[in-house]
């Protein structure tokens, strides 16, 4: 998939949307087994987490351009951590969703073991927060940098945090393959969004809850 899209960069073609589209065919059209297949997918799975801490090599080669604004970038990261996790909550009040759906909807900036942590923590359901994740990480590697320029925004930095703290371990591979710069500021913010979201999302989401919306 990544050679395709090396050969024909089109956006649609993006390799991790491809292979999630080839796999879900193969398993709908064959009706293979989901447990089968990801009892037989468990190497790959464990190297999630490996392939996560990986991303912390350029944050080493470029801390010498991150060291500078690590503070605003701590702040940048829980504003978009407290951004995403309202935004998700005020939706599902104006829907009228239950308490379940909107606890999986807390934590979505973030990692998915993260992610089920806390939504399992919120008493949400593990299995959508997961879902959610995936396909917002998908989203941002497919049209994020696309978005990025129909706002007119060029600072490699600015894409990278943006991307890093939006749509987690996809956006940052994204914007490895985009730049350096931008893959090194991706991989701090998607850490530090890690660290907020854990410490922070928990006690934001208890207190909106408190909250009368009508």
């Amino acid at each position: 998939m990544r050679a395709l899209y090396q050969r024909f960069p089109i956006t649609l073609f993006n390799p991790v949307l491809l292979c999630i589209l080839t796999i879900s065919t193969f398993l709908l059209l064959t009706q293979f087994e989901y447990k089968t297949y990801q009892q037989g997918t468990l190497p790959i799975h464990y190297l999630l987490e490996p392939a996560v801490v990986a991303l912390a090599f350029p944050l080493f080669k470029q801390f010498h351009q991150i060291k500078p604004v690590f503070f605003a970038l701590c702040f940048t990261s829980w504003l978009g951590v407290s951004l995403s996790t309202l935004s998700a909550f005020l939706i599902c009040n104006m829907f009228a969703s239950d308490d379940a759906i909107a606890a999986s909807m807390a934590a979505l900036s973030v990692t998915t073991p993260i992610t089920l942590l806390i939504s399992d923590f919120l008493g949400g359901i593990p299995a959508v927060a997961a879902i959610m994740v995936i396909l917002i990480g998908v989203f941002g590697g497919v049209f994020g940098l696309h978005i990025l320029h129909l706002c007119n925004v060029q600072s490699m930095q600015a894409k990278g945090i943006a991307l890093g703290i939006a749509c987690h371990a996809i956006g940052t591979s994204a914007a490895m393959e985009h730049h350096p710069v931008a893959g090194a500021f991706s991989s701090a913010a998607m850490t530090i969004t890690a660290v907020i979201t854990a410490l922070w999302v928990p006690v934001f989401y208890n207190l909106l809850d408190s909250v009368n919306f009508g």
